[in-house]
């Protein structure tokens, strides 16, 4: 018979404890997919919680060939025979039916179900495993098996073998099953990252499509006087143009302030000073989009612009795209300075060596060699503009009549979502009103989208690898 290990009882109580955390966390899932397909393909019909049982059983039975189950997996934990080796599928099916039938058939159909009936059982079975050799839950006594940490693992120092073919350096089949679970594992998560966008996706284009092939819908709605999704006016130039001028501002502001603080960073500041400035210059980032729409119409808008402008007011698109270009400047000095600090010092001091001073080395060496990083970190200054709300929503006005004054309020595409979204646009006075913000989702996805191309490409053919 060989040495086993058993788990201690706190552990054991960690994975009961967890398999039904792991089983509502299953059921959220499902419900989060039904939330998203409900709309094209329609309700799945089972309850959510069927659904993610019959997950479970799938997930017990795929995790069976390690003689372990679902919530085993992640705990390290596995289904042995008395003797220490793994119990066989059969053994584990007889022994998961006697477990759930204890654990949950017991107090849901021979008793009125109570929480104080669950937590006893719970406790009983607690008591009967503390107590039982090996650790053994009243299911193990049933099916002859016990819940093991390894199959056969000797407890102390192991004395390794002697290496005579190349199976000898193979790693031992606990080890290749642990690896295996982890392989699993981030597959998983991999997975769901994936399918999460996928479904996003498909809920978005859908409704746009609906959009677009609805019966009021017709082409000349997207070039009319403005965006008034209320009257049935879909102008997307008035978006485009709001958009375009808030993206130029901000890139206006971001692209010298940010590469500026890089420059300094990389090329000026001691340690010292670059370890305190980075994280400060970073902290921008972190403030809330809400507070710098505020600052936009408290400060730059009373204080800046209305002492330059004559006829300009506290809501502008000028005004917001200021404000968005606070925000961008941390991307874009935090993603241009990583960038300059990677070329690599042979370079710098090869400058050095043939005369060159600091400020010639910095724009003809560093910014040349870091150029592929800074033209990325100007792409997703960009695409953080194009994509932000908050600021624009609270200072550019909200005006859907199209001009290109950006002295003037204005409308961009995120805003007039919220503006749909929060219902101020009073949407429900056009049919097509709703759809219009999946169709403004479409758009500035694939807005988005082109843009990380483009940066791909940039990336690619300014790319120096040192």
């Amino acid at each position: 018979m060989g040495v086993v290990t058993t788990p201690a009882l706190s552990r054991r109580a960690i994975a009961a404890a967890a398999e039904p955390l792991l089983f509502l966390l299953v059921a959220m899932g499902i419900g989060l997919v039904e939330y998203f397909v409900a709309g094209p393909i329609a309700d799945f019909g089972p309850s959510n919680f069927w659904l993610a049982f019959v997950v479970m059983a799938a997930w017990d039975g795929w995790e069976y060939a390690d003689a372990t189950t679902a919530t085993g997996a992640l705990t390290g934990q596995h289904i042995a025979l008395t003797d220490g080796t793994p119990a066989p599928v059969v053994t584990i099916i007889l022994r998961q039916f006697a477990r759930f039938g204890i654990l949950y058939g017991l107090p849901v159909l021979a008793i009125d179900f109570h929480l104080g009936v669950a937590v006893a059982i719970w406790a009983m079975v607690g008591i009967v495993v503390w107590c039982t050799p090996a650790r053994r839950a009243p299911w193990d006594l049933l099916a002859g098996t016990l819940v093991v940490d390894d199959f056969g693992g000797a407890i102390g120092v192991v004395e390794l073998p002697e290496i005579h073919s190349a199976d000898d350096l193979r790693l031992d089949a606990a080890r290749t099953r642990g690896n295996r679970r982890a392989a699993r594992a981030m597959f998983a998560a991999g997975l769901a990252s994936v399918v999460v966008s996928v479904l996003i996706i498909w809920n978005i284009f859908t409704e746009a499509v609906k959009f677009v092939s609805d019966s009021e819908f017709e082409w000349g709605i997207l070039s009319a006087r403005g965006w008034f999704p209320r009257g049935g006016e879909f102008d997307l130039a008035t978006l485009f143009v709001g958009t375009l001028w808030v993206t130029g501002i901000a890139m206006l502001v971001a692209a010298p302030v940010g590469l500026g603080v890089a420059f300094y960073l990389s090329e000026y500041a001691s340690p010292r000073v670059r370890r305190f400035v980075k994280p400060l210059i970073e902290t921008l980032a972190s403030i809330p989009s809400v507070v710098i729409g505020l600052f936009a119409i408290s400060f730059i808008a009373p204080n800046v612009l209305v002492r330059i402008f004559d006829d300009i007011g506290i809501f502008s698109i000028l005004a917001a795209g200021i404000g968005v270009g606070v925000l961008t400047v941390p991307i874009v000095a935090s993603i241009s300075e990583d960038a300059m600090r990677a070329v690599p010092m042979e370079l710098r001091e090869a400058s050095y060596g043939l005369g060159g001073r600091k400020v010639t080395t910095a724009l003809r060496v560093v910014f040349p060699a870091a150029l592929s990083g800074i033209s990325a970190a100007a792409i997703v200054g960009v695409s953080r503009a194009v994509g932000e709300t908050m600021v624009v929503f609270i200072a550019a006005g909200g005006n859907g009549i199209f001009n290109t004054d950006p002295t003037q309020p204005g409308q961009t595409i995120t805003a007039a979502m919220a503006s749909l979204g929060a219902g101020t646009d009073q949407v429900a006075g056009s049919g097509l009103a709703f759809q219009s913000l999946y169709f403004l989702g479409a758009v500035l996805f694939v807005m988005t989208m082109l843009l990380n191309i483009l940066s791909d490409a940039v990336v690619r053919r300014f790319r120096q690898v040192y």
